[in-house]
């Protein structure tokens, strides 16, 4: 019961991790794309598209700018973010994909251009009536990138641009912004992109109900433990009879726990990634259709995600074993063979859950009154649970 209760509390909590961790990696690619996480950028003050004169200005009033136009169409039934860049102009830290490299400027630039996409990205325009197209790791899934005069053809706008990527090195003297391009707005770079903002409520959800599911695994792990510490009097009695000191019989059952810990922990993660696998195709429909947000429908195996799984795992056992070892710690050496001996040593410990289970239930109801119902859920199953326990 012990490794059925933490493999699939570990597991659970694990795919969300992965499926979080995965969404997380394409915002963070998608936020680093043309060094926008690095480069400040100018922009109109109403977010439409600026025309392609105000480049045109820039440039001869001594700004190193470089123009961007960006968009969505379809392929057929394949949908994709559009990215025109100009790489003559492009800064070094916004380049994605080495275009001057070889001959690939060329093909690049004039008609009809070329597509630089994501593996995934690349294998879904295999059938669909598109200009060339190239595989580049470095994009993000749904995100092409081509030419600008390319990507203006592509999206019907004509002379027009979304914005201008700055140098990081600008010419002293150059005339001032708002002379020069009085409606444009200067955005300094973010680390953190816009739909990780906007999806944090998201993933927070997600993150909540993972942990909910591990802690309601950690309840199976605690009465398992109880019961094992129990059915073990006899055995601790005689131990501690022949001299065994406390110390040393609760080092050799953490011990004994942490081997536990760590073979279901390791089962855990595995059948996590299982998990995580069959949910996020789902998951990254449900954050396209509500978002917009491109994630891929492969999870990617990431060492942070199972040394965490591992780590929350023996955690939650230590935590599960914490009373029962407390209790052992504490129990007079011939106590253990007493049959109420474990009940009378839990009393305290059983009316302090029951406080914390009326004030969690009473929470509940107040966060039911006045607030959302999902932390009031969340409250109300918590108090259940340990008021059951």
């Amino acid at each position: 019961m012990l490794l059925l209760g933490l493999s699939l509390a570990t597991a659970l909590w694990s795919a969300v991790q992965a499926i979080n961790g995965e969404a997380r990696a394409s915002y963070d690619r998608a936020a680093a794309i043309l060094g926008q996480d690095r480069l400040a950028q100018l922009v109109r003050e109403d977010g439409a598209r600026m025309d392609q004169q105000e480049f045109v200005r820039l440039r001869r009033a001594g700004w190193l700018a470089s123009p961007v136009i960006e968009g969505e169409m379809r392929f057929g039934d394949v949908r994709l973010r559009v990215l025109g860049i100009d790489p003559l102009t492009l800064p070094p830290q916004a380049q994605q994909v080495d275009i001057a490299a070889g001959d690939q400027l060329l093909p690049f630039i004039t008609a009809p251009g070329v597509l630089y996409a994501a593996p995934e990205t690349a294998a879904r325009l295999t059938e669909q009536a598109t200009p060339p197209v190239r595989v580049a790791e470095g994009l993000p899934p749904g995100t092409v990138l081509t030419d600008i005069g390319q990507a203006q053809v592509l999206l019907g706008a004509k002379d027009k641009i979304s914005r201008l990527l700055l140098w990081p090195d600008q010419p002293i003297g150059r005339a001032p912004l708002k002379v020069t391009a009085p409606g444009l707005t200067l955005r300094e770079p973010s680390e953190t992109g816009d739909l990780a903002r906007l999806t944090d409520s998201f993933h927070l959800n997600l993150t909540a109900f993972g942990f909910l599911a591990f802690a309601v695994g950690l309840f199976i792990v605690h009465s398992a433990i109880g019961l094992a510490f129990e059915q073990r009097r006899p055995v601790f009695r005689t131990l501690r009879a022949l001299g065994l000191p406390a110390r040393v019989l609760v080092l050799l059952l953490i011990a004994e726990l942490l081997t536990f810990a760590l073979l279901a922990g390791l089962v855990g993660v595995a059948l996590g990634y299982v998990v995580a696998s069959a949910l996020l195709p789902d998951v990254a429909a449900t954050l396209r259709g509500l978002y917009g947000a491109d994630v891929p429908g492969t999870l990617s195996i990431r060492p942070a995600v199972w040394a965490a799984g591992l780590a929350i795992a023996v955690i939650g056992t230590l935590v599960a074993a914490a009373q029962s070892l407390w209790r052992l710690w504490h129990l007079p050496l011939l106590a253990p063979a007493q049959p109420r001996a474990w009940a009378r040593a839990s009393e305290r410990g059983l009316r302090a859950q029951g406080v914390a289970a009326m004030v969690l239930l009473l929470t509940a109801a107040g966060i039911a009154h006045f607030g959302s119902g999902f932390e009031a859920g969340f409250a109300l199953l918590a108090a259940l649970l340990l008021g059951r326990h």
